[in-house]
């Protein structure tokens, strides 16, 4: 087995829809044109994909008393999260081993929501127990750290039906937000790949394609407005990033009797597209990271074949494999995004030259955004965009994109390939894959080295362009930051591709 692994690289696989759903060997087919034996190849395939998530939502928690040093990750929320994705699929030979494919995933819809977490089989929140929210096994909005902070309202937010802020009062419901239904586009995926060796072609080496590839933004971007008394504002539907991915992946894959080893890799950069809420602000303060996260992955496994007649082109394949993913250096869309977003508590000014004060702690811009302003209009009236006004000229309503620690992925697939004819195959699997431990709000103060109008220059001295624009001190201050925990992603795929 060491040497079957040893002569079976395999890099980058990229699924339909999902991570991890290409079956092994089934990576490195590339349609060929103006063979011998078959002068024009050309494939269609439709995908279809169910996505679960979930997610424990913690929160940095320390007492604030000098003698407490200690900052632990206290319970907050569950999120959960469902997606239905169709995805069509073409490959057109251009010539010996050379092809293009494009890809487009439909999003048929996507839900989330968010519960208190109330899973231990004993619960005892903050009121009942010494040391409070820190010590507590379950949570509800009596020490709900979202709810102290006003992120969320009291009655939480359904953004689906009725009145959205009088959905959840009941005492008892864990359930706290209910995000809208989202469905569309995000991007489409094109590529071009090239079979560098195949084994049909040369039985004594591996099969060998390398590909380049690009995800490109389609879809407008995905916002979450409050204002939902009066009307339906469009973002709120949409699923779009507005991120472009540039990478390459490459395969090689080689059959060894009943057994096809492999090992995949991939990397792809992410960019800004245009229209997109991942913005720069460093024309007015020190912004440390503007792009959204970059991944490169990697997979090994193999796939057993217990059934083959080439004679007739039938084929059953299993596939087993492990996949390893690593997210770095960027902005993103996470896990409380939603929860974030238009939230009051999060107002604030993109120029932080606005937001100096005096000896006698009151504003000297005119803009001077007031947070709590902002905040108190919003206490009294859910779901006014007018709070924005209330703080000032200078304030912004939060998107809810994130700076978010860096963090690996770790997943399993297994699967099984169908070759019914010629024409036709199928294919069907499921992939869990958990994230490890990682902050989603975890952007810096600034920069004191910038010397853009601090006299210490140690300090990241507020009023100054120093101060990071994005940063927001209700989520992002060590002891108040959000963390994800135990996150759980459930992806079942189904596939059919027709060959010609």
């Amino acid at each position: 087995m060491r040497n079957l692994l040893s002569r079976a690289l395999l890099v980058a696989v990229f699924a339909v829809g999902a991570k991890g759903t290409a079956l092994a060997a089934e990576s490195t087919r590339v349609a060929s044109s103006f063979e011998d034996h078959d002068r024009f190849d050309i494939h269609f395939g439709v995908g279809y994909t169910y996505a679960f998530k979930q997610a424990s939502i913690l929160r940095e928690w320390n007492g604030g008393g000098r003698s407490d040093t200690e900052t632990l990750l206290a319970k907050d929320l569950v999120y959960r999260q469902n997606r239905h994705t169709l995805t069509p699929t073409v490959e057109i030979g251009l010539w010996h081993d050379l092809a293009v494919y494009a890809e487009l995933p439909i999003i048929v819809s996507d839900t989330r929501q968010y519960e208190f977490d109330q899973r231990s089989d004993d619960c005892v929140y903050g009121e009942d127990v010494a040391g409070g929210t820190a010590n507590a096994t379950c949570v509800n909005a009596s020490n709900s750290t979202t709810i102290r902070d006003e992120i969320l309202p009291l009655g939480g937010i359904d953004a689906n039906r009725g009145d959205p802020f009088e959905r959840f009062t009941d005492p008892g419901l864990p359930l706290i937000f209910r995000a809208p239904v989202r469905r569309g586009l995000d991007q489409i995926n094109v590529g071009l790949k090239y079979g560098i060796l195949n084994e049909n072609k040369r039985p004594k080496l591996p099969t060998w394609v390398l590909a380049f590839e690009g995800r490109f933004a389609v879809g407008r971007a995905m916002t979450f407005s409050r204002d939902l008394v009066d009307q339906e504002p469009k973002g709120n539907t949409r699923v779009g990033r507005r991120i472009h991915e540039l990478g390459l992946w490459t395969s090689i894959s080689r059959r060894h009797r009943f057994l096809d080893p492999f090992f995949t890799a991939y990397w792809r950069q992410a960019l800004r597209a245009s229209g997109s809420k991942f913005q720069d602000f460093t024309d007015f303060g020190s912004q440390g990271t503007i792009l959204p996260q970059s991944i490169a992955g990697a997979t090994i496994g193999t796939e057993f074949i217990p059934f083959e007649r080439k004679a007739k082109d039938l084929k059953v394949a299993i596939s087993v494999s492990g996949s390893a993913a690593f997210h770095y250096g960027g902005r993103g869309y996470s896990e409380v995004w939603e929860l974030l977003a238009d939230s009051p508590a999060l107002v604030g000014s993109y120029d932080p030259r606005t937001q100096q004060l005096d000896a006698q702690n009151q504003p000297i811009d005119s803009a001077y955004c007031d947070r709590n302003a902002s905040l108190a209009a919003a206490r009294n009236d859910p779901g006014n965009p007018d709070y924005l006004e209330a703080g000032g000229s200078s304030c912004e309503r939060y998107e809810g994109i994130t700076d978010i620690e860096n963090y690996a992925s770790f997943g399993v697939d297994a699967g099984v390939r169908l070759h019914l004819s010629k024409y036709v195959r199928v294919f069907a699997g499921a992939n869990v894959e958990g994230d490890t431990t990682h902050f989603v709000t975890n952007t810096d103060r600034g920069d004191a080295d910038r010397g853009s109008g601090g006299a210490d220059p140690s300090l990241v001295e507020p009023g100054t362009r120093e101060v990071n624009p994005l940063r927001r001190d209700v989520v992002d201050n060590v002891g108040r930051r959000y963390a994800v925990d135990d996150v759980l992603t459930v992806n079942a795929y189904l596939r059919v591709l027709i060959t010609f």
